[in-house]
């Protein structure tokens, strides 16, 4: 049955009885068409079949051998060289990037006062102290 279907025969129940009598009523009735339910036989069935692929717990405690084990630890020491190496390069920028504030902070005051020294002989001119 379509959901227009079911509305309409809701609609019917609404007007021909009460409307709890209709929501039971329809509640009584599958939501979809039957063969497109799931039973839980089915889908036990589904999911064995699919489970039976994996590979179990035994399965993988075989496959930790001694050269494997001795390749991850090569590996771990490769990373850590590289983290060392990343760690100072980012300690140089973090150094680079103190020092580039510090000289534009520097700039930035004597760039201030050349201004202000401009300034301030025009604004005593205004004020009437020089001149």
């Amino acid at each position: 049955m379509s959901e227009e279907d079911r509305s309409r025969l809701y609609d019917w129940f609404c007007e021909h009885l009460d409307k709890p009598t209709a929501e039971y009523v329809m509640s009584c009735l599958p939501p979809a068409p039957l063969s497109d339910l799931v039973t839980k036989d089915y889908l036990s069935i589904t999911l064995s079949a699919a489970l039976t692929g994996l590979a179990t717990k035994e399965d993988l405690t075989g496959l930790a051998t001694k050269e494997s084990v001795d390749d991850l630890t090569a590996e771990v020491d490769t990373l850590d060289v590289k983290l060392v190496e990343l760690t100072s390069r980012v300690d140089l920028l973090v150094a680079q990037r103190d020092e580039d504030r510090r000289t534009g902070r520097i700039r930035h005051y004597w760039l201030a006062g050349i201004g202000l020294s401009a300034a301030m002989p025009i604004w005593l001119n205004t004020a009437g102290v020089i001149g």
